[in-house]
């Protein structure tokens, strides 16, 4: 049997004089969040916008609580950030000595939003006759003022932590860094994927499906991956689940309850197969999804492989395995390479 370090050549360290991530395999992970505080109040703060008589200043940053992340899974660049700002704010109106003050809320800054879809909240904490003139400017200016530099910071955060995270090969083809918008929780799409193979068409009744595959290598035994996925305390931190009944026949819902199904076949550290639906799949149709367990010796292969999957939410799908269970089971409990 393998050592650690033999055997697959994802593994093998010595084909690069710094020994990292050789073929760029390993999941890697880059911490953004310092860089991230200090570029938000660098382009937050100390902002103006005028209107006529009025002048409406950003000062400090009072919240700013959140985590950004620049990962590499198979070559390909996955950001993951998620802020939740609180910026103060006076205004002035010429000719008149009553400052005006309140704070702006930045709620849901973070990859599953757009630039222009971050929601803007405006607050006025002090009384007089400009308030709502006030109100009106920021309304008109501010927000659109505050999309631009948000969209600047996720313009940078991606330009800086590409660089490095991608190492190139001499035995390897370049690959292509693909740098898209990720998954939206709600509906698991956009995120990268890779998957195992080609997926063969079939046609469920009315419905056309696709079966598709994607694995990934954690560096865990068997035993200890097949519990992060059964226990349901482990599950609590990964998947969130609101019904967890593991065993044959058992229903579970996780994420949000946009995923529920039932247990079909339980293997321990071996396999899981479910009745498997996402709450955007047709009503009443179902695919099935296994999980199996490979072990290799020095690490664990992880196959997730669905059919009878939609094809008109087939990326959603594959996108949604790929960030929310070989991500998230990753990042959460340390089972894959990191660069910081």
């Amino acid at each position: 049997m393998a050592k650690w370090g033999e055997g697959d050549p994802r593994w093998i360290v010595e084909e690069r004089a710094d020994a990292t991530n050789v073929n760029n395999w390993h999941w890697t992970e880059k911490n953004a969040t310092p860089w991230s505080k200090q570029r938000l109040r660098e382009l937050l703060e100390k902002q103006e916008i005028a209107d006529g008589s009025i002048v409406i200043s950003f000062g400090e940053i009072k919240k700013l609580e959140g985590e950004a992340t620049a990962n590499n899974r198979k070559s390909k660049l996955i950001f993951l950030y998620e802020w939740e700002v609180e910026l103060n704010w006076t205004a002035r109106l010429a000719g008149s000595e009553l400052e005006y003050k309140g704070h702006i809320e930045i709620p849901n800054l973070s990859d599953e939003n757009d630039a222009s879809e971050v929601d803007v909240n405006f607050y006025v904490e002090t009384k007089g006759p400009a308030e709502a003139q006030i109100r009106h400017i920021f309304n008109r200016l501010g927000v659109e003022r505050v999309r631009e530099l948000v969209g600047m910071y996720i313009k940078e955060l991606k330009e800086e932590f590409s660089k490095g995270i991608i190492l190139p090969t001499d035995k390897v083809k370049p690959q292509v860094v693909v740098k898209e918008r990720t998954v939206d929780k709600n509906a698991f799409q956009n995120a990268v994927i890779s998957t195992s193979s080609k997926p063969s068409v079939s046609t469920d009744g009315p419905v056309q499906t696709e079966r598709v595959a994607t694995t990934e290598t954690f560096r865990v035994p068997p035993s200890r991956l097949f519990e992060c996925l059964s226990d349901q305390q482990l599950v609590k931190a990964w998947a969130n689940p609101t019904k967890w009944d593991f065993k044959n026949d058992g229903d579970f819902a996780c994420f949000g309850g946009n995923v529920t199904g039932t247990f079909l076949e339980i293997v321990p550290d071996r396999l899981i197969t479910m009745k498997w639906r996402l709450k955007s799949f047709p009503e009443g149709h179902h695919a099935i999804v296994k999980f199996n367990l490979k072990d290799l010796a020095d690490s664990t292969e992880l196959e997730i492989d669905a059919s009878s999957v939609p094809v008109s939410l087939l990326d959603q799908t594959k996108q949604g395995f790929e960030r929310y269970y070989l991500v998230n089971l990753g990042r959460t409990f340390g089972f894959s390479s990191r660069i910081f």
